[in-house]
C-alpha cells in the first residue's frame, strides 16, 4: 500500500545548498532531542554510545531502580523517539496450544517512555515463512527524528512506515514485489534512515537482470516519505547465507559513505545517496552478522566463522578508512584472529574496543594495536551488543544475565549483575537485545518482558559530535539515476519519472525531467514527456526505460501485468532456461522441461538444486484479491517419497502433501497455526489439477480448494473448505514447492471475479 500523500516537485528538486541550510536548521531544532533519542538499535550515533549522564549503576528485581515493567517481551532492541518506545515482537499466544495458536502472529507495541502505558498496538499476520514464533520480531525498528515516523521489517517481508500514532503511511511487500528470500531461522535486516532515504538489505532473486540464477545480497533504498524505490545495489558476490549486519553511515575524506557486512562474507562501502559501490573485501567464508563500528577514520569489524585466509575461526580487524578509499588491500591496521564474534557488534570508546564473543566473554582490546587488555566472562552465549553510557558498560547475555560494568584499561569492575528467571516455568529468561537509553531511562527487552530502569530524575546529556564535514559539491554531473527505479504500471496507473544528477562524491546537483526510451520488450507501451503509460494488454511484459544526460545513461525497471479478467501460462513458448518475464524467483529454481512433447515448468529436487527445498514464486501485485488460481501439478517419485506442491492466493497456500496422501491449506509454514488438511489419494508421475480461491467476508477469510486428476471431470464440491478468523485480505498469486524430489507446473491460470 502506497501513501496517498503527494509531495511537490519543488521538494524533490532540493539542491545541495538547500540541503545544507535545512540540515543546519534541523541541528538547531533537534539539538538535545537527537542526543537523547535512541532512533536505531545502536543509538543516535550508530555505535552503541549514549551521551547521557546520571544513569543507574545498579538495580534489582525487587524493585530498586525499576520505573515500570511490561509483560510483552521480544528479541529485538527497541527504539525510542521522543517519549515513545517502539518494539516489534511476537504476539503472546502459545503456538503449541491448539486453541490459542490460530491467533498467533506479529505485533508492534508503542509504550509511553515515562509511564509504560501502551499507547498503541498493531497486530498482524505472519505468512509465507518458515520462521518460527521464537524468532518473530528479529529485526529492530528504526525511527526518523525529522518526521517522527518509524519503520518496520517483518518476518513475512513486509516493509512498513508508521507515523508516531501507529497510522500506516506506506507499505511494500519485499517478497511479493522484489523476491526477498526470508532469512534462515529469522535472520532479517533492520532498516536504516539516512537523509531522505530509508535503506533495507536482503537476499533476493527478482526478475530481469536481477533474476539469478542464484540470489544476491541487495540494498534497496526507498523514499522515506512515500515508499517509492530510489536505487538498488548488490555490492558483493554470491552470498553464503542470510545475515543481519546493519550498515552504518559516516564521512571519510569528505565523502559520505555507508558500510555494511554482506551475505558473501565481505565488508562493503557504498555511497548512501546513490548505492554506488566504493570498495569492499572478503573477510569470512560465511555471512557477516556483526555490524561495523566507525571511530574517526577507523573501522572496526568482526565475525565468528572461517576466515578466508586463515585456519582460525573468527577475527576482529581495524581498517584505516582513509586508505580504504584508495586501496582497501593496504588499509588493515591490525587484525586479531581467534575471537568468535559472530553476533554482537563491537563498541569503541576512549581507545578501547569492546567485543562480546559468541561464548559470552567480553574482550577489551587496545584499539590502536589489537592487544588484549582483559577478558570479563558474562555467561556462555553472547548475542547482545555492549552499550556505553555515563562511564559504564551495559551488557546482556542470552541466559538472563544483565551486567553493569565500570571498565578501564587495567580491569573491569562489576557494579551490578542480575540474572533474570523465566516468567513462566523453570530456567532463565533469555536476552538477545541490547540496551536502549533515553532521557535517563535504560530499556531492557527480554524474551518474557520489557523493563524500564532508572531513578525517574532527568539525566544530563552531552552533545553528539558532528560527523566530519563533507567536501563541497561540484557542478560536474558524474552519475545519473532514473527514479523510481522499479515499478508496476497499468492502464489506470502510468508512471512519471525524474532524472537525478549527482556529482563525483554523490551530492545531488539537480533533478530534471527526462526524455525516455523504452526497451524492445516494452514496445507496446508509450512515452509522453517524462511519463510512461500502457494500454490494457492481454499478456504480461517486463523491460526497462532509460534516459540520458550528456554522455551518461540511467535505467529503471517496469513490469506490466495482463489487464484482462484471466491470466494464463502454458509455457509452450519458453526455451532453454527461460521463465515468464514478470515472475519473481522463478529463474532461480525453475526451467522449462519436456513431458512427452509438452513443455511444463519444472523445479529440481534436493541434490539437483542449490538452497532449501522450500521455494515460492510470485507473479502479481500484493494488493490483489477476489481471484481464483488454478494449476496442473506433477510430482516425480524418488524411492518411496514425493514432494509437496501447491498454489498461493491471498498469502495462503493450498497444496498436495505427497508423502501423506493429503491436501492442506496453510499460511505460516513454521507452525501451521491456521491449517486444515483432508485425505486425498496421491500417486507419483501423475498430473493433478489444483484450484484455490479466498473470499474475505464479514471479517473472515473463507478458503476453498479443489484437487483432482488431470483427465477426470472437475468435482462439483470443494475438496477442502476452511475459515480463518484473522484474514489475509490481499496477496499476490503464486506457486509453492517443497521439492524433496523433482516437480512441475503447467496450465497456470488466474481468474478474476467481479
Amino acid at each position: 500500500m502506497r501513501s496517498k500523500t503527494q509531495f511537490s516537485d519543488e521538494g524533490k528538486r532540493m539542491t545541495w545548498k538547500n540541503r545544507i541550510m535545512l540540515g543546519c536548521l534541523l541541528c538547531l531544532l533537534l539539538g538535545d532531542a537527537r542526543a537523547q533519542d535512541w532512533p536505531s538499535w545502536r543509538g543516535p550515533e550508530q555505535n552503541g554510545i549514549s551521551r547521557e549522564r546520571g544513569l543507574i549503576s545498579d538495580w534489582s528485581l525487587d524493585g530498586k531502580n525499576i520505573l515500570w515493567q511490561a509483560p510483552t517481551g521480544g528479541r529485538a532492541t527497541p527504539v525510542i523517539l521522543g517519549d515513545r518506545v517502539y518494539l516489534d515482537c511476537r504476539t503472546p499466544e502459545d503456538v503449541l496450544d491448539p486453541i490459542e495458536k490460530i491467533n498467533a502472529g506479529e505485533q508492534v507495541v508503542c509504550w509511553d517512555l515515562n509511564t509504560g502505558e501502551v499507547l498503541w498496538r498493531h497486530r498482524f499476520n505472519v505468512f509465507q515463512t518458515d520462521i518460527a514464533t521464537a524468532r518473530v520480531g528479529w529485526a529492530s525498528m528504526c525511527g526518523d527524528p525529522e518526521t517522527g515516523n518509524v519503520y518496520l521489517h517483518t518476518v513475512s517481508g513486509i516493509f512498513r512506515c508508521y507515523d508516531r500514532d501507529g497510522k500506516i503511511l506506506w507499505e511494500r511487500s519485499l517478497v511479493e514485489e522484489f523476491g526477498e528470500i526470508l532469512g534462515y531461522g529469522g535472520r532479517i535486516q533492520n532498516p536504516v534512515v539516512d537523509e531522505d532515504l530509508v535503506i533495507i538489505s536482503f537476499l533476493a532473486a527478482n526478475w530481469g537482470a536481477s533474476r539469478g540464477p542464484g540470489p544476491m545480497h541487495y540494498y534497496y533504498a526507498f523514499d522515506k516519505r512515500t515508499g517509492d524505490l530510489q536505487w538498488v545495489t548488490a555490492p558483493g558476490v554470491a552470498p553464503e547465507g542470510t545475515n543481519y549486519s546493519i550498515p552504518v553511515i559516516t564521512v571519510v575524506n569528505g565523502q559520505r559513505i555507508m558500510i555494511g557486512g554482506n551475505g558473501d562474507g565481505g565488508i562493503y562501502a557504498m555511497n548512501p545517496r546513490t548505492g554506488k559501490r566504493l570498495w569492499g573485501f572478503l573477510m569470512s567464508k560465511s555471512a557477516i552478522n556483526a555490524s561495523p563500528v566507525v571511530a574517526g577514520n577507523r573501522l572496526f569489524v568482526a565475525h565468528g566463522q572461517d576466515n578466508v585466509d586463515s585456519p582460525e575461526f573468527g577475527s576482529v580487524r581495524c581498517i584505516d578508512l582513509s586508505k580504504a578509499m584508495t586501496d582497501i588491500n593496504s588499509a588493515t591496521i591490525w587484525r586479531k584472529d581467534g575471537i568468535k564474534a559472530d553476533y554482537a557488534s563491537p563498541l569503541y570508546h576512549d581507545g578501547i574496543l569492546y567485543v562480546m564473543s559468541d561464548t559470552g566473554n567480553l574482550f577489551a582490546l587496545d584499539a590502536d594495536t589489537g592487544e588484549e587488555l582483559w577478558i570479563h566472562n558474562c555467561g556462555t552465549i553472547g548475542k547482545g551488543s555492549p552499550v556505553w553510557a555515563d562511564g559504564k558498560l551495559y551488557q546482556t547475555e542470552v541466559n538472563g544475565n544483565v551486567w553493569i560494568l565500570k571498565p578501564s584499561r587495567e580491569k573491569c569492575e562489576v557494579l551490578s549483575h542480575v540474572r533474570l528467571p523465566a516468567v513462566k516455568g523453570n530456567g532463565d529468561d533469555e536476552i538477545f537485545a541490547s540496551f536502549a537509553i533515553s532521557k535517563g531511562r535504560c530499556i531492557l527487552v527480554t524474551r518474557d518482558r520489557t523493563i524500564c530502569l532508572g531513578t525517574g530524575t532527568p539525566s544530563e546529556v552531552d552533545p553528539i559530535p558532528e560527523m566530519p564535514a563533507e567536501a563541497s559539491p561540484s557542478d560536474e554531473v558524474a552519475m545519473i539515476q532514473l527514479r523510481p527505479y522499479e515499478t508496476v504500471i497499468s492502464a489506470e496507473r502510468p508512471q512519471t519519472y525524474k532524472l537525478y544528477c549527482f556529482d563525483p562524491l554523490g551530492h545531488l546537483i539537480k533533478v530534471v525531467d527526462p526524455e525516455l526510451t523504452l526497451s524492445p520488450e516494452l514496445s507496446e507501451l508509450k512515452t509522453s514527456g517524462s511519463t510512461v503509460s500502457t494500454p490494457v494488454l492481454d499478456h504480461d511484459v517486463a523491460g526497462t526505460v532509460s534516459a540520458k544526460y550528456e554522455n551518461l545513461e540511467a535505467v529503471a525497471r517496469i513490469r506490466v501485468f495482463n489487464g484482462t479478467k484471466e491470466w494464463y501460462w502454458n509455457f509452450d513458448d519458453l526455451k532453454g532456461t527461460q521463465t515468464p518475464p514478470t515472475w519473481l524467483r522463478a529463474f532461480a529454481k525453475a526451467k522449462p522441461v519436456d513431458f512427452d512433447g509438452n513443455t511444463a515448468l519444472g523445479l529440481a529436487g534436493i541434490g539437483s538444486a542449490k538452497g532449501r527445498p522450500s521455494h515460492v514464486i510470485f507473479f502479481g501485485s500484493p494488493t490483489m484479491k477476489n481471484y481464483t488460481i488454478e494449476a496442473d501439478v506433477h510430482m516425480t517419485p524418488k524411492g518411496r517419497t514425493l514432494p509437496n506442491i501447491g498454489v498461493i492466493a491471498n498469502r495462503y497456500t493450498f497444496l498436495i502433501k505427497g508423502n501423506y496422501n493429503k491436501v492442506e491449506v496453510q499460511s505460516w509454514q513454521a507452525h501451521l497455526h491456521n491449517a486444515k488438511e483432508v485425505k486425498f489419494e496421491v500417486t507419483g508421475n501423475q498430473w493433478y489439477t489444483l484450484k484455490f480461491t479466498v473470499k474475505v467476508q464479514g471479517g473472515k477469510a473463507r478458503l476453498f480448494g479443489k484437487a483432482w486428476k488431470v483427465g477426470d471431470d472437475e468435482p462439483s464440491e470443494w475438496t477442502l473448505e476452511h475459515v480463518d478468523p484473522n484474514p489475509n485480505e490481499t496477496g499476490s498469486p503464486g506457486l509453492y514447492v517443497y521439492a524433496t524430489n523433482d516437480c512441475a507446473f503447467d496450465n497456470v491460470r488466474v481468474t478474476f471475479h467481479d
